[in-house]
């Protein structure tokens, strides 16, 4: 067997095409046949001399049409973009036998875009061609996306033959999320861990210095500050704070989608409870934390607790999958049960239900730390779907207004998302209020 050339498909493994006549094919045959039917009947040279050149341009392209059809390959300069990032789709073009005119319809599926009007492109090949079109590709949301099946029509016999021919080839694209640069206080409620970057109020291996002691049985020796111990005559180490960790619970509500119809340049709050998300997940985790992921949609596959840039990877993996989908009431109570009480919970939502702010209330009463970050873009523009829908939207901001006043009336603070320092005065408050209840008891 003859091997063919790298990149370029196998002539024999390519199916033989199924043509079909064009709009064009009966009247050419027709008036062909009438014509020479005309001059035999009544001995016209003039009418034959008419009839011949037609019946040659129809049957000679006929007769060596081509046997093959095209196929075409699906290349991406890059798999993983961010949002807004844009990369370079290349349909590599293969055509065994000569074709008139190839037109290529790409399927998208996802948050993808072809710049250029580049959907349907027309091009023509001759026998054993290689033809690269070349388009932008533009993500300009997260999320996972795919390049379908490339619905190729093909015309063939100058215009009197035609196929359809669908390709087997597909690619896919993965959108991340665009993280804000965010950065938060370093007072947390509970830090129950021995390892991190947060300063415990307990006295231990640490960087931060609580002061100078004498030494004891059992101090290391590079604690000992020598200029102390020189000037008194015994020695002293430095006193240190304990570094410890903390566990950070992300809570998505994804009951709802609303601005998802606002138009390019504009956020629905699942765009924005994915990337903050995803901000307070990189913050955490890179301090040393342990960040855990519910998203109550799909209350029952949780990401559990774990640290490191392995599980920012598979946090990111899950954000990617969030869609808008009906929240359970009675799992999302099971669900936010079984968080740790010493953890950190983070909800996300746009407050536009009463079942998740009820689950975050109840974990308040019960001396957990929570907040609740609110998702709901500043501008909502609405579908243009009746007159009643602008009232009953104000409305809804109203029953929302009174949500958060309940909330806060609970014990549980509503702050909008505004990328870094959001979250500081209220973590400060969290960590107060829990330093006072522990002294109570």
């Amino acid at each position: 067997m003859t091997p063919h050339p790298a990149g370029e498909p196998d002539r024999a493994a390519i199916p033989p095409a199924r043509w079909s006549p064009t709009a064009a094919l009966a009247p050419a045959v027709g008036c062909a046949a009438v014509l020479l039917g005309l001059a035999v009947l009544l001995a016209r040279q003039d009418l034959l001399l008419l009839a011949l050149p037609l019946a040659v341009g129809t049957v000679l392209p006929l007769l060596s049409r081509a046997s093959r059809a095209p196929v075409v390959r699906l290349r991406t300069t890059a798999t993983t973009l961010f949002e807004g990032q844009s990369t370079t789709l290349s349909q590599q073009l293969h055509a065994p036998d000569a074709v008139d005119v190839i037109r290529l319809r790409t399927r998208l599926e996802g948050w993808i875009e072809l710049s250029g009007g580049g959907q349907d492109v027309c091009t023509t090949a001759g026998p054993d061609e290689e033809v690269s079109l070349d388009h932008r590709l533009v993500a300009p949301r997260w999320g996972r996306s795919r390049i379908g099946r490339v619905s190729m029509s093909v015309t063939a016999a100058h215009g009197l033959l035609r196929t359809t021919v669908t390709g087997a080839d597909v690619a896919s694209l993965v959108t991340i999320p665009l993280r804000a640069e965010f950065a938060a206080t370093d007072l947390v409620p509970s830090a129950p861990g021995i390892v991190g970057a947060h300063r415990s109020r307990r006295i231990g291996e640490g960087v931060d210095p609580a002061g100078v002691r004498p030494f004891v049985a059992g101090d290391r020796l590079r604690r000992i500050n020598w200029p102390v111990s020189l000037r008194t005559g015994d020695l002293h180490v430095t006193a240190t704070y304990s570094d410890r960790d903390t566990e950070v619970v992300l809570v998505l509500d994804t009951a709802f989608e609303v601005g998802a119809h606002a138009g390019p340049g504009t956020a629905s709050n699942l765009d924005v409870a994915v990337r903050a998300a995803a901000s307070i997940a990189e913050h955490y985790l890179r301090h040393g934390d342990r960040v855990a992921v519910l998203d109550l949609g799909r209350a029952g596959r949780p990401v559990q607790p774990r640290t490191g840039q392995a599980h920012l990877f598979r946090i990111m993996d899950v954000l990617l999958d969030v869609r808008a989908a009906p929240v359970s009431e009675l799992a999302a109570g099971r669900a936010m049960a079984r968080i740790s009480g010493r953890a950190l919970v983070i909800v996300l939502s746009p407050l536009l239900g009463a079942e998740v702010a009820i689950e975050a209330a109840g974990l308040s009463r019960a001396g957990r730390s929570v907040l609740v970050v609110d998702t709901l873009p500043a501008e909502v523009v609405l579908p243009e779907s009746g007159p009643w829908l602008e009232l009953a939207w104000r409305a809804q901001l109203i029953e929302r207004q009174n949500l958060v006043r309940a909330l806060a009336d609970h014990g549980v603070p509503v702050v909008p998302w505004l990328g870094s320092g959001s979250l500081d005065q209220v973590l400060v408050g969290l960590s107060r209020t829990h330093r006072a209840a522990r002294v109570r008891r």
